[in-house]
């Protein structure tokens, strides 16, 4: 069974399983001292909205736009005793260690484009799980993607223990399972796509319920079913390794899987002409239905919900299996015209005005067929730029850039960065030079160190998208 080690139902029970339970302590001291030390520093930026208040808990809203006001949020969250929320804002944010969720807390990412990211590859120590939920803790990720996060099949993007809520957002391109369900937790998956990652896209001990989602192209897997698994409106494709399901679901309703692994029923080894992860509208990359896909107009019209996973209206009297919704139509919002239509697969624009930026993420796959995480955002005007870059079958860690130039001619889908970057675990800064093209859907990234350094492939799983608007 790849990436995934066995025994976690023992390790609540009195058994034993010494890979897992000691990465956790480490993980959770290393976030408890780092978040201390961030905590002065980063509370400085974080706005904090007092909704109720008494002598042990509080309820609170937090706005973070960094890294480290979302680490410094989430201590304070746990330490509030109430109910917490923390807003992002768009673009990529790398926390450095494993988020600890001990209280209920909800993560709410931003509604616009460019949509909010939370990339789990600057966590240490490698590997370790970008959430982690304890027991009787709540977790509720709405409008986010996922990515990048746990690894070797031990550690998750979230690792759940308590409750968890996942609502129209994106888990893809982790080297873990997406979502990992342990003995007497439970997950609700509502209008979001769990894809691309390395090993199963869900591994549930506990409970888990999936509706009107998407699981597709998961290398290890599916869905790892050892407890009560529930599938409604969902499809589960043309995942590998162990297939769709290792371990039936134990209730389905109008769902679809393509190799009949999970038993749903009528649309068990069904095709479901899935498209490929892309930007398809909305804060979250979604996978359209192609035309003549059975999926379409399949689900239950009396339980679908009235937007899809983009928040696109969906017509009356019509529901489509999956996350992803045909013929639905945007919100009322204006939309920028020259930006591509429901499905297109290619990046939408920003809002009208000038190119200001850009922002790009997802798996790097090389010609020798090496998977590398990649993520960048960068502004006109501004002298750093945010950068995750882990080659780890190089041993080659990029951190934070020093931008010299930035060029960026959206005409012809080309941005060029010079500048000089920290090399984790090296020094000094070494220069660095970036080109990213997107065109017709295919996204490619050509890096140079002056190390003489080099690597150049597709990326996978996610976006590179030109920022328009009033420069900063």
């Amino acid at each position: 069974m790849p990436g995934r080690l066995k025994g976690s139902k023992e390790q609540l029970n009195g058994g034993s399983r010494p890979s897992r339970l000691p990465l956790r302590l480490r993980a959770i001291s290393r976030g408890a001292r780092l978040a201390a030390r961030v905590g002065a520093i980063a509370l400085a930026s974080v706005w904090v909205t007092l909704a109720t208040h008494a002598a042990v808990a509080f309820a609170a809203t937090f706005h973070v736009a960094s890294a480290a006001a979302l680490q410094a949020a989430v201590a304070s969250a746990n330490a509030s005793g109430g109910p917490s929320t923390i807003e992002l804002s768009g673009g990529v944010l790398q926390p450095t260690s494993t988020l600890v969720i001990r209280r209920t807390i909800a993560i709410v990412g931003s509604p616009s484009t460019p949509g909010s990211v939370l990339a789990g590859a600057a966590v240490a120590p490698f590997p370790s799980d970008l959430f982690l939920v304890e027991a009787h803790a709540a977790l509720s990720v709405r409008d986010v993607e996922l990515t990048a996060g746990g690894g070797e099949g031990t550690t998750a993007a979230i690792d759940d223990f308590g409750s968890v809520q996942l609502e129209y957002s994106t888990v893809a391109g982790n080297a873990g399972p997406g979502v990992l369900v342990q003995p007497g937790a439970d997950a609700v998956v509502r209008n979001s796509t769990i894809s691309y990652g390395r090993a199963f896209g869900l591994v549930n001990d506990g409970t888990a319920r999936l509706s009107n989602s998407t699981v597709a192209y998961n290398a290890g897997g599916g869905l790892e079913n050892r407890g009560t698994l529930s599938l409604a409106d969902t499809i589960v494709a043309a995942n590998k390794g162990s297939g769709d399901c290792e371990g039936v679901a134990t209730a389905s309703s109008h769902s679809l899987d393509s190799d009949g692994s999970c038993h749903v029923g009528a649309l068990s080894r069904t095709d479901p002409r899935l498209g490929r992860l892309a930007e398809n509208g909305g804060p979250t990359a979604t996978e359209a239905l192609e035309a003549g896909s059975p999926a379409i107009d399949a689900g239950a019209v009396s339980a679908c919900p009235a937007v899809d996973q983009r928040h696109f209206d969906r017509p009356t009297g019509h529901c489509d299996i999956g996350a992803y919704q045909t013929g639905a139509r945007a919100p009322s919002a204006p939309r920028d015209p020259s930006g591509p239509g429901s499905g297109s697969g290619s990046p939408p624009r920003a809002a009208a005005g000038k190119v200001v930026g850009l922002v790009a993420h997802g798996n790097l796959h090389d010609a020798r067929g090496r998977r590398i995480w990649f993520g960048v955002r960068a502004l006109f005007g501004h002298a750093g730029a945010d950068l995750t870059y882990r080659d780890t079958r190089r041993h080659v860690v990029l951190g934070r850039l020093a931008v010299r130039s930035l060029s960026i001619d959206a005409v012809r889908g080309k941005a060029t960065l010079h500048g000089s970057v920290l090399v984790v675990g090296a020094s000094p800064r070494v220069g660095i030079t970036l080109v990213l093209e997107s065109r017709s859907g295919i996204s490619r990234v050509r890096i140079r160190l002056s190390t003489g350094y080099r690597e150049l492939g597709y990326l996978r799983g996610g976006s590179i998208t030109f920022l328009r608007g009033t420069p900063a």
